[in-house]
C-alpha cells in the first residue's frame, strides 16, 4: 500500500482518527493559550501540523501559534547583544524549548524567520557538548539523551528547510548514542561525564532506563544517519507521495540556499565517514529490544514515548523499509484505539495523576496522530522547491482520493523553469522531477496572459526536437495540455518520435485536442508495449517494426484530420 506501516487498521486520514484530531486541537485552542514558552511552542508545533495535515495549509490564521511565534521573536536579545539573563532565549537552561522554537519556526515560515533560525542553530551548535550530546546549561558534566533527541531533530529540520550546518555536529550527536548503547540494546536518561569528546559518560545502574527513552535513542539514530545520508533510503522520504504523483525522493537539489550560501549538506552521498558496522550494530539491538518491549501504556509520559515511537518508525521504515517482525507491526493502530479510549469529552488525551502537563500531552498526541514526520517532510508554504519557485498562498500540500496526502502543490514559474530546462548540467532525476511537475502546472499556466504563453510555446515546440527524452516529454505534456490546435503540428512531428512513449503521449494529447477519444486509437498492443524501456525493446526488432509501423500510420490519419480543418497548415520537418 502507499501508506506507512503499522497502520493496517487506522491512517491519519481515516474518519475516525481525524476525528479524534479534531477535537484534540479543539482541547488545545481551549487550554493552550497559556502557560511556559516551552509549552506553548510544542502546541502551537502540534497545531499546525495539524493543519498541515487536515487542511493542507500551514494554518496562519490561528490566533495561539501567532501568539507563539511572536513570543519566541521576543525571547532573542538584539542582534549583536549577548544575552543579559533577563529571560531571552539564550538564558534558558534546556535543549527542549529552542530545539522545538527552531522547528516551529522553520514550519511557519523559513524564509521570513531565516535570522531567527539560524541564530538557534548556532545556540544548538554551541552548547553541543564535547562529546557530542546536550542537556541542561545548568548541568556541565551530563549528556542527557531525551534532550539530544530534540536538538537532533531540529537539525534535521533545519536541513530539510535548506539552512546550512557542519555535518560534524550531527556526526558527534550520532557518535554518542551509538557509543553509549547499554547492554541489551538499551539507552539510560543521563550520564555523568567529564566534558571531553573521547568521554562519552559513565551509567550509575540502569535504573534509569525507562521504556519512553528507547524510541527517542534508536529514533535518533535512524534520523540523524539519514540526514547525514549515510545509507540509501529504502523507501523515499514519503513514499506514498513518490507513488501517488510521481515525487522523487527529494526536492532538495531544487532548492535555492538560503541568503544564496552554499550548502555543504546538499552534496551527493554521505556527508561524514562513519563507522558503518557501529552504526549497523546499534541499530539491530535497538530494533530487536523494541520489537520486543514496545506496549501502547506506559504508567508515565505515554505520549512523549509514543511521539518518539512515531520518529522511530517513520525513519527506520525509510531507511529498512520494515518494522521488524515483533510487536511494532501495529503500534500505530494500538495507539489510536489506546487514544480514543482515553480521550475526554473536551477533546484532551491525557492521563490524571502522572504529574504530566494536559496541554502537553494533548500536543504528543496529537503529532502521533497526523504522523508528524511525513507531514514534516512535506514542503512548507513558504518552502522553496523545484528552481525556487515558492507556494501558492496558503497551499501545501494535498490528498489523494483515500484521503491521505499526496503531495505539494508548487505554483511554478515557468520562466525560471525554461532557464532550468536550458541547462545542459540539469540531471536525469532533475528532468524526470519537472516531467512530473508540468502535470500540475498546466491547468495553473492557463491564467497566463498570451504573450507569455505564445514565448513559452515557441520554446516548447523546439524541445519536441531536443535530444534528451525528458525535454521531450515535457513539451509534449504541455503542449497536449494546453489543448490548443496551434500546437497540433507539434504533437504530430512527436507521433514519428523514436521512443514510442513520446508517440503515445502525443497521440493522447491530440485525443485531448481533437476531441475524438475514441475515433482515431491505437492498439492495446501497442499501448502496452509503447511503454517499455526502449532499451528492452531494441532486442525485439520484430516488435518495435509493428510498434513503428502503427504509429507511422496513426500519424498519417491525424495529420488528415488536422488537414481537413486547416487545409493551409504549415507542418514541422
Amino acid at each position: 500500500t502507499n501508506q506507512l506501516l503499522a497502520q493496517k487498521k487506522y491512517y491519519p486520514d481515516h474518519p475516525v482518527v481525524e476525528a479524534i484530531a479534531n477535537k484534540a486541537a479543539e482541547a488545545l485552542h481551549s487550554t493552550g493559550r497559556s502557560g511556559k514558552i516551552g509549552e506553548a511552542t510544542l502546541v502551537s508545533l502540534a497545531l499546525l501540523q495539524h493543519g498541515k495535515r487536515y487542511r493542507q495549509v500551514v494554518p496562519k490564521d490561528d490566533q495561539i501559534i501567532n501568539a507563539t511565534v511572536a513570543r519566541i521573536v521576543d525571547h532573542f536579545p538584539p542582534e549583536g547583544e549577548e544575552d543579559s539573563g533577563g529571560g531571552h532565549m539564550f538564558s534558558e537552561r534546556e535543549m527542549y524549548f529552542p530545539s522545538l522554537a527552531l522547528i516551529l519556526l522553520a514550519e511557519y515560515d523559513s524564509k521570513k524567520y531565516a535570522p531567527e533560525i539560524k541564530r538557534l542553530i548556532g545556540l544548538i551548535r554551541d552548547r553541543q557538548r564535547p562529546n557530542g550530546a546536550w542537556s541542561y546549561t545548568s548541568e556541565s558534566n551530563t549528556a542527557d539523551t531525551s534532550q539530544s533527541q530534540y536538538a537532533a531533530l531540529a537539525l534535521f529540520v533545519a536541513k530539510q528547510h535548506n539552512f546550512s550546518f557542519e555535518p560534524e555536529i550531527a556526526a558527534r550527536a550520532l557518535n554518542w548514542y551509538c557509543q553509549t548503547q547499554q547492554p541489551g540494546g538499551i539507552w539510560v536518561y543521563k550520564l555523568n561525564h567529564n566534558q571531553t569528546a573521547e568521554d562519552y559518560g559513565a551509567v550509575v545502574g540502569l535504573k534509569n532506563a525507562p521504556l519512553s527513552l528507547q524510541p527517542a535513542a534508536a529514533g535518533t539514530i535512524y534520523l540523524l544517519a539519514d540526514l547525514l545520508q549515510l545509507n540509501k533510503r529504502v523507501k523515499s522520504m514519503s513514499s506514498s507521495l513518490a507513488k501517488d504523483v510521481g515525487l522523487p525522493k527529494t526536492v532538495s537539489p531544487f532548492i535555492k540556499p538560503i541568503d544564496n550560501e552554499v550548502n555543504e549538506l546538499k552534496r551527493e552521498g554521505p556527508l561524514v565517514r562513519f563507522d558503518r558496522g557501529l552504526l549497523a550494530r546499534t541499530n539491530g539491538l535497538g530494533n530487536n529490544n523494541l520489537e520486543k518491549a514496545f506496549v501502547v501504556k506506559l504508567a508515565k509520559w505515554s505520549f512523549y514515548y509514543l511521539y518518539a515511537m512515531e520518529r522511530y518508525a517513520y525513519f527506520r521504515e525509510q531507511a529498512e523499509g520494515h518494522l521488524g517482525k515483533g510487536r511494532l507491526e501495529t503500534w500505530y493502530d494500538e495507539s489510536v484505539e489506546y487514544m480514543q479510549e482515553i480521550q475526554s469529552d473536551d477533546g484532551a488525551i491525557f492521563i490524571a495523576g502522572t504529574g504530566e502537563i494536559e496541554s502537553v500531552s494533548t500536543a504528543f498526541a496529537l503529532l502521533v496522530l497526523v504522523r508528524s514526520s511525513e507531514v514534516l517532510v512535506l514542503p512548507s508554504a513558504t518552502g522553496l522547491v523545484l528552481g525556487g519557485q515558492g507556494f501558492k498562498e496558503d497551499t501545501v500540500i494535498r490528498k489523494s482520493k483515500s484521503g491521505r496526502i499526496t503531495g505539494s502543490n508548487p505554483e511554478r514559474d515557468l520562466a525560471d523553469m525554461m532557464a532550468m530546462l536550458r541547462d545542459k548540467n540539469i540531471s536525469q532525476d532533475q528532468l524526470r522531477e519537472l516531467t512530473e511537475s508540468l502535470k500540475r502546472q498546466i491547468k495553473e499556466f492557463q491564467s497566463k496572459d498570451g504573450k507569455s504563453r505564445g514565448e513559452v510555446k515557441s520554446f516548447l515546440r523546439g524541445m519536441i526536437g531536443a535530444k534528451d527524452y525528458y525535454r521531450r516529454l515535457i513539451a509534449v505534456r504541455f503542449l497536449a495540455g494546453e489543448q490548443d490546435m496551434d500546437n497540433v503540428p507539434a504533437l504530430l512531428y512527436a507521433l514519428g518520435d523514436p521512443d514510442f512513449r513520446i508517440c503515445l503521449e502525443a497521440h493522447n494529447g491530440l485525443r485531448l485536442i481533437s476531441r475524438k477519444i475514441d475515433s482515431i486509437s491505437v492498439s492495446d498492443l501497442a499501448k502496452k508495449n509503447a511503454l517499455r524501456d526502449p532499451g528492452i525493446l531494441e532486442k525485439e526488432p520484430d516488435l518495435k517494426s509493428r510498434l513503428r509501423l502503427e504509429f507511422d500510420t496513426v500519424k498519417k490519419t491525424w495529420t488528415e484530420w488536422f488537414l481537413k480543418i486547416r487545409p493551409g497548415a504549415e507542418l514541422f520537418d
